[in-house]
């Protein structure tokens, strides 16, 4: 009897160590699985963004440089005010480019509007430029010459600028 009751004992504690082992087992692939999927995704996040990055570095800049020009600028309480600038042009290659060169006149007189409008104190300052660039983008991305199409300008690069 005492041999049967031993029997059943190492029966169930070889059961027990079975399903321990078995979980055990289990718990390992889950892990490995998990550290797979995870390495697996930051692979993809990493290519996509190297990916996005190389086809940046590969579209080459297109610049169109504006020249020069002198704008009174709004009045204030040191009295008139003038803003000497420059600036290029940063766009998208083709079309935009031979928009711009083709109605340079319009576009110089758009950016003459737009700047004869600004405060010199306010387009003195860092975020003040920033400000003024974004305007220019868009003031300069609306249609010329009686068509509906938008241009792309990724960025207004000022070579000059001097407030008096």
């Amino acid at each position: 009897m005492a041999k049967a009751q031993a029997q059943a004992k190492d029966a169930g504690n070889n059961k027990i160590i079975m399903i321990l082992l078995i979980l055990v087992a289990l718990m390992v692939a889950i892990t490995a699985a998990n550290t797979y999927l995870l390495m697996d995704t930051r692979n993809l996040t990493v290519n996509a963004l190297q990916g996005g990055q190389q086809e940046e570095n590969l579209r080459d800049p297109v610049f169109v440089k504006v020249d020069p020009f002198t704008v009174n600028l709004r009045s204030d309480q040191f009295g008139p005010r003038l803003l000497y600038t420059g600036m290029t042009l940063e766009v998208q290659e083709g079309e935009t480019k031979n928009v711009l060169l083709n109605n340079m006149p319009q576009v110089r007189s758009r950016l003459l509007v737009l700047l004869s409008g600004q405060d010199a104190e306010m387009i003195s300052t860092p975020d003040g430029k920033m400000a003024l660039s974004d305007s220019i983008k868009a003031r300069l991305s609306e249609p010329y010459g009686g068509s509906e199409r938008e241009l792309e300008i990724f960025d207004v690069l000022f070579t000059e600028f001097i407030v008096q």
